[in-house]
């Protein structure tokens, strides 16, 4: 138990410890001077009552000595008093030093969370592509947003209060063995029995618990984003019960877990109670059958008392931070596996030139297969594109199209065989080389902002360069659009372009691959969202680009390849044909197949 407990921690202060460490021992320090506020406070408390029960002011106070020799002079009247103001004034300094701690605590915890989320987020737009197809999309979201909320409020806090309430724990039982030695060992028996019974028979159902809420947690996330993503199919198709009834299925496990997690973080209040009441009444019973006076038994009494009022908060906020970090072992071993791949990728501090493109591009022998597939999307390919050369690539569906697309643009490292540019490995250079490329996908990713925020894409408005802009807009046919919306490039597109109409936002696609001025144009069946009449227009504007920059066409239809300088036809995976539009219709059954369907 203690070991799964102690690699949590390690977990998670690897995830956030990195150059925190002064942050963390200046809480060490605070907790240390909140503790030594309490053991003053207990020993007021004290003086206190034993100056109410004997009025003679004849307390003996430990490493202090005899009260009344400490102030001879004083009055027992006005030291009464003058206890009471100095008490009064004590725990006002108390408060604003809880108050003080509590709030330096808070901060450090979560701003370490901020930036742990923001470190999270940066890595996973850092992560390679591949890896992104084998994730779910919620899965990252989750834990970069609410994994990391649970790390600071389920770990990274506890740690903090279980630090605070140890030392206090500690202080308060240093001051009570200093005064009533006996008595405290009955103390820490009767309730550290409680508290460790609530730890061992508490923490391992806690431990299957944070792993089932963890599951459906993830469920949960993915099954909501799946249904708001698909909301019109699903109002079409009538099925909103199915994907309600998959929710809630996740949602009620999850329930269950964190209510009965909050169950049992809340046994150790009402077991470490009764263990406190239980050893004041054994307490007193004691005194009464040893024939002690009860009256000169009351101070000690009292002090117990009020050490209890402090320390059952304690040890209480000591077991559940515990519980809690066994609860949050399951989601933090996850971000920490993924913290530790992010680790691992390498980070420029600038972004690199564009990688020099004269001579082409050349892939030899290029294999790939995904992750889960139990065949090759790739198959020893070689091809050649020359600068300024128009190329297309056709084939059926599952073919490797795109595939091919991926490998040459640098988002898939192939298994097998070299892209090369100018005799340079891309793979090894892929930021360079893609600061060369402009792509236009099949799904136009859109995000909820303007139709400039769009088409300058991660660029602030204030740095959009206005030329390129409206060179891109003319080029992608987007003008009539533009001029036709009162708020021109400041209209609102929506949430994945939900306000602009399917071929409205490929030609916001196109714009965006236009505006940073690409050698290579890559069309991923960039105008299949097109009318016949947009799609024309569009492509004699291609046509004009000819020579100037590398056009490379994924087509779903054929005609869209047709003037194409070459065409690559893939066929499960490999180059099948290679060659113009006739000579692939004169040489190539396959082909001549796909043509005859179209």
């Amino acid at each position: 138990m203690g070991s799964d407990v102690g690699q949590t921690l390690r977990q998670a202060f690897h995830l956030v410890g990195r150059g925190q460490s002064r942050r963390w021992l200046s809480l060490v320090v605070l907790a240390v001077i909140a503790s030594g506020f309490e053991m003053l406070g207990a020993v007021l408390v004290y003086v206190l009552l034993a100056l109410v029960v004997d009025p003679s002011g004849d307390v003996e106070l430990p490493m202090l000595g005899d009260l009344r020799a400490l102030f001879p002079r004083v009055a027992q009247e006005r030291l009464l008093l003058w206890l009471v103001i100095a008490m009064a004034v004590f725990f006002v300094v108390r408060t604003a030093v809880q108050v003080g701690v509590t709030y330096v605590q808070q901060r450090v915890a979560h701003n370490a969370g901020a930036r742990l989320s923001i470190r999270m987020v940066e890595g996973y737009l850092r992560w390679p592509y591949s890896w992104h197809l084998s994730r779910p999309s919620a899965e990252l979201i989750r834990n970069g947003h609410q994994a990391v909320d649970q790390l600071i409020s389920q770990v990274f806090l506890p740690v903090v209060r279980v630090t605070a309430e140890g030392f206090l724990t500690l202080g308060m039982l240093f001051v009570l063995l200093a005064i009533a030695p006996g008595a405290t060992g009955m103390a820490v028996v009767v309730v550290g029995a409680a508290a460790a019974l609530l730890l061992f028979v508490v923490q391992p159902r806690l431990k299957a618990l944070g792993s089932r809420a963890h599951v459906a947690s993830k469920d949960a996330y993915a099954s909501l984003q799946q249904s708001l993503h698909g909301v019109r199919d699903i109002r079409i198709l009538g099925r909103e019960r199915h994907f309600s009834r998959v929710y809630a299925r996740s949602r009620l496990q999850l329930a269950r877990s964190h209510y009965l997690r909050s169950t049992l973080t809340e046994l150790p209040h009402s077991i470490i109670e009764l263990a406190l009441i239980g050893f004041i009444l054994l307490f007193f019973g004691l005194t009464l059958m040893r024939g002690t006076d009860a009256q000169s038994a009351l101070s000690v009494l009292g002090l117990f008392a009020y050490a209890g009022l402090r320390l059952q908060p304690s040890l209480q906020r000591i077991i559940s931070g515990l519980n809690n970090i066994r609860f949050s072992a399951a989601p933090l071993a996850d971000l920490h596996a993924d913290l530790q791949a992010i680790e691992g990728l390498e980070r420029s501090a600038r972004e690199p030139a564009p990688l020099p493109f004269d001579v082409g591009i050349e892939l030899r022998g290029v294999a790939f297969r995904y992750a889960t597939a139990d065949r090759d999307a790739l198959a020893g390919v070689d091809l050649t594109i020359r600068p300024g050369e128009q190329i297309g690539i056709c084939g059926a569906t599952g073919g490797g199209k795109t595939t091919l697309v991926d490998v040459i643009a640098g988002l898939l490292d192939p298994d097998a065989g070299q892209v090369l540019v100018d005799g340079r490995d891309v793979h090894r250079n892929s930021r360079a080389w893609q600061r060369n490329l402009g792509v236009v996908p099949q799904m136009v990713f859109l995000v909820d902002g303007t139709l400039r925020a769009n088409i300058a894409l991660g660029v602030a408005d204030e740095d959009v360069d206005e030329v390129a802009l409206d060179e891109a807009i003319e080029l992608a046919q987007l003008r009539e659009f533009v001029d036709s919306v009162p708020d021109g490039l400041e209209t609102q597109v929506g949430e994945r372009g939900v306000r602009v109409s399917g071929g409205q936002r490929q030609r916001i696609a196109i714009a965006r691959a236009l505006y940073r001025r690409p050698q290579v144009l890559i069309f991923d069946e960039g105008t299949s969202a097109l009318d016949n009449m947009t799609e024309a227009a569009l492509m004699n504007a291609i046509e004009r680009l000819k020579g100037s920059h590398t056009i490379i066409l994924i087509a779903h239809r054929l005609s869209t390849v047709e003037k194409c300088d070459r065409i690559v036809f893939m066929e499960n995976g490999r180059v099948a044909g290679l060659g113009t539009y006739d000579d692939l219709r004169r040489d190539s059954r396959g082909f001549r197949a796909l043509a005859g369907s179209h």
